[in-house]
């Protein structure tokens, strides 16, 4: 992987320092992962009263079984495990690898996911997974109210009918750790650092800027199964169906009939309006692209995406496709497996690209750690420009000009392909051709 972080400009640092988030930075986040101090506080609160009162629960039940003793154990084989997985697409995907590491630990064992709407089709192309829930209300939702709350319980005590042995929770979100006691498994595993914690029976150690995928396999360091030494430990891998192949093959005749032509994906979304890149900065990359010639391009994002796409092409006869709103993620991870290139901003897709092996540049704003989110894969660029206020965790960028994402430039990120694709030519890999001309690029 490569990270080529952008020059410092001084205008942008000095315009973003008096920023009150850039105050986060100054503060430890201690045991909880949140951001403002009130919710630390409320569930340092919430934790300490918690931990009191299971504390006595657990006496009184100690005492009850002292006077009558069990007539006989619960077995302690585990049959059934579920995972809970409610967040965004990306993190989705970078939980697939511990399936495959659960399955070897418990080869008998049925695996079942909690998960959301818009990223259970992951888990349907996992083969240790034996069925997936769907949890439609939960406060990842878009404009979820308080609906979620109730719908969180109702599926903690209706997963409890399915007798889980084993249940993790990859996130560390309270209401999750709730749903896992609800649920009733005789070990829960998850984190402590949303608030919680004392709902658990095993927590993993929160540690702040850790990549995700080392904090997935922390927790299965305390189901006793080892991952292997850093830098060796599975990575995030998809395997798209024949289906949505031979539908990538078709879709890609229709954009580019000769295959001399190179391929390149560009998803022009993003999770939140602080992630996304300008519209004039896509048109400026499109018109690179265009200048080098042999390339078909294709747009890709959610329904909502579409209007961005629109404005990106606007009425200028680019030779691009628009997939945006058409792809189910199965077809989507096959027509990116099937391209020489992808480039988006940090979202689910750029995960989604680097986990079917396609060489993907990855553009973040400031409002993560790249070093915890960037999508883990051989042929990962990943650029950002870094600003005082990084990381804000906002998802509105509070400065109109929006610096971090306005300061990547277009020929920086036609270099990034050069770099990128210069490596993969490296590794065996024809896609020299694509490389674009340094003298056509436009600042």
């Amino acid at each position: 992987m490569i990270e080529r972080p952008q020059p410092r400009s001084g205008n942008h640092d000095r315009r973003t320092a008096s920023l009150g988030q850039a105050t986060l930075r100054r503060h430890p986040l201690g045991g909880y992962r949140y951001v403002r101090w009130r919710w630390r506080l409320l569930f340092a609160l919430v934790d300490t009263l918690g931990t009191t009162l299971f504390a006595a629960a657990g006496c009184v039940v100690a005492l009850w079984r002292r006077i009558i003793p069990a007539r006989r154990g619960k077995s302690k084989t585990t049959r059934r495990i579920l995972v809970v997985q409610l967040d965004h697409l990306g993190d989705a995907i970078i939980t697939t690898p511990i399936f495959a590491l659960l399955k070897q630990r418990y080869p008998g064992a049925r695996i079942e996911v909690l998960a959301a709407p818009w990223n259970r089709r992951v888990f349907d192309l996992i083969a240790e997974v034996d069925r997936v829930h769907v949890c439609s209300k939960n406060r990842f939702a878009p404009r979820p109210g308080l609906s979620w709350i109730p719908a969180v319980i109702a599926w903690g005590l209706r997963m409890r009918r399915r007798r889980f042995d084993l249940a993790i929770d990859v996130r560390g979100e309270f209401p999750h750790n709730v749903l896992l006691w609800l649920c009733g498994a005789r070990r829960r595993v998850g984190w402590g650092s949303g608030g919680g914690g004392f709902l658990l029976t095993d927590r993993a150690a929160y540690v702040s800027d850790r990549p995700e995928l080392e904090s997935r396999m922390a927790l299965l360091e305390r189901l006793g199964i080892d991952a292997g030494p850093a830098g060796r430990r599975p990575l995030p891998r998809i395997h798209p169906p024949e289906e949505a192949n031979d539908f990538a093959r078709s879709a890609w005749r229709q954009a580019s009939p000769e295959r001399s032509v190179h391929r390149v994906v560009i998803h022009v979304g993003a999770g939140t309006a602080a992630k996304r890149w300008p519209v004039e900065h896509w048109r400026v990359l499109l018109a690179g692209l265009a200048a080098r010639g042999g390339v078909a391009v294709a747009l890709v994002g959610a329904e909502s995406d579409t209007a961005t796409a629109r404005a990106i092409l606007g009425s200028r006869p680019w030779p691009v496709v628009d997939w945006t709103g058409r792809l189910e993620i199965a077809e989507l991870a096959a027509v990116l497996q099937q391209a020489d290139l992808a480039i988006g901003a940090d979202s689910g897709p750029a995960h989604l690209a680097a986990a079917v092996g396609t060489p993907v540049v990855v553009l973040f704003s400031g409002t993560n750690r790249v070093e915890q989110w960037r999508p883990q894969g051989a042929m990962v660029q990943a650029l950002r420009h870094p600003v005082a206020c990084a990381p804000c965790h906002r998802r509105q960028c509070p400065v109109a000009s929006q610096p971090c994402m306005r300061g990547i430039r277009p020929a920086d990120v036609l270099l990034a392909i050069e770099e990128l694709l210069a490596a993969a030519a490296g590794r065996g890999e024809d896609r020299s051709a694509l490389v674009p001309a340094k003298r056509g690029a436009e600042q």
